[in-house]
């Protein structure tokens, strides 16, 4: 093999596993912050909504990396998930004294992003070319594709 090659062998597995200690640091990260956010729940003694909005941004890092763990690639949908969480989060968080113009652009947004989401999710069942394999669909009922060409 040549020197080149070797070296092409070396960085590519070096970064393999450095992104699998990124995605483990991440994922154990999001976990201290999720227990980090329980115990201020605990000790305030009141569960607020933008912590449980919170808890579930960092429950769908923790999905994502998951994700990323079994299939190799992250579904773009996770992220745009995510967004629509955070700023609902915003939202809330702003209470009631925020401008309407600001309220009126966060829900646009929020509808936009969603309204992504489902072109996505709908162009995806209609490609052209094999799917990824979902283990949650099931198979059975699925629509039939159209023919490509």
């Amino acid at each position: 093999m040549k020197p080149e090659q070797q070296l092409d062998r070396f960085l590519s597995t070096l970064f393999r596993y450095v992104e699998k200690a990124v995605l483990l640091l991440v994922g154990g990260l999001a976990l201290l912050a999720i227990g980090q956010l329980v115990m201020g729940v605990v000790g305030n003694g009141q569960v607020k909504l933008e912590d449980v909005l919170l808890i579930f941004i960092f429950l769908e890092i923790m999905a994502m990396a998951n994700v990323y763990f079994i299939r190799h690639s992250v579904p773009f949908t996770y992220p745009m998930f995510i967004a629509v969480t955070a700023l609902s989060r915003l939202i809330v968080l702003q209470g009631k004294n925020v401008a309407m113009e600001n309220l009126l652009f966060e829900g646009g947004a929020i509808l936009l992003v969603s309204v992504a989401i489902l072109v996505i999710r709908f162009s995806q069942r209609y490609h052209c070319d094999e799917p990824e394999r979902d283990e949650s669909a099931n198979t059975e009922h699925a629509a039939p594709r159209p023919p490509c060409g």
